[in-house]
């Protein structure tokens, strides 16, 4: 197994485990001060989190496996979140409004990122 940093952030699961643990360290350093604030922050990491995954896959050299990896990895993430950010809320002690986990629906533009640059990688590759 390649243990090089940039072999293990090229990978899906690992940048969603990343993220995973850095969404609560982040949360902790920012302390919203509401539970709306809290689900803002973990969306921009989110957010971070597929941008960092559509760089990723430029330089993939099978991007179609990258690509459903890369979807399973935000629906896990997505799962594991949702578990994780209750639980952040209750330890910060924040009255949590369940809207702000709207804001993940994001998820349903992911494909169309990934295609677009699999698209312009083809592109520029011809």
């Amino acid at each position: 197994m390649d243990w090089n940093v940039y072999g293990l952030i090229q990978k899906p699961a690992y940048q969603a485990i990343l993220f995973l643990l850095l969404t609560p360290i982040l949360i902790f350093i920012v302390q919203p001060k509401t539970a709306d604030r809290a689900w803002l922050i973990s969306f921009c990491a989110f957010v971070v989190f597929l941008a960092v995954n559509a760089v990723m896959l430029w330089f993939d050299a099978h991007p179609w496996r990258y690509f459903f990896y890369a979807i399973g990895s935000a629906v896990g993430y997505i799962a594991a979140i949702a578990v994780i950010m209750p639980a952040l809320l209750k330890i910060l002690q924040l009255k949590n409004s369940e809207e702000g986990a709207m804001a993940f629906l994001i998820l349903i533009y992911q494909p169309f990122l990934l295609l677009l640059i699999m698209l312009v990688k083809w592109m520029v590759a011809k």
